[in-house]
């Protein structure tokens, strides 16, 4: 009888570590540099904007709770004479991790 328990007990535990493997969903956070960089492209989303740098930069204030990031891109496909400019930069502010401030610094037009 004591056998059987154990190879029962084996049983149930082997089906729970394999219900949990399989339930290993990982879900990624998306960086605030990351974030700062998709609104920055969708500020012109047909622009055919290609990141180039992404960095941290020191916090707006000395919250801790505050960040602050830089973004640089380039238009490779952009035509000669266009009135848009091909290199572009973005900065923006973050408190508690929400966008409170987004401003160009290089861009978008000329």
């Amino acid at each position: 009888m004591a056998a059987a328990f154990r190879r029962s007990a084996r049983a149930l535990i082997a089906l729970a570590l394999a219900a949990l493997a399989g339930c290993g969903v990982r879900i990624r956070q998306e960086s605030l540099t990351d974030r700062c960089a998709d609104v920055m492209l969708q500020a012109f989303p047909q622009s055919g904007i290609k990141v180039t740098k992404e960095e941290a930069l020191a916090p707006p204030t000395a919250s801790i709770a505050s960040f602050a990031a830089a973004v640089e891109g380039v238009r490779e496909r952009l035509p000669e004479g266009s009135p848009l400019r091909r290199d572009v930069a973005v900065q923006c502010a973050f408190e508690d991790g929400i966008l409170t401030n987004f401003r160009w610094t290089k861009g978008p037009l000329h």
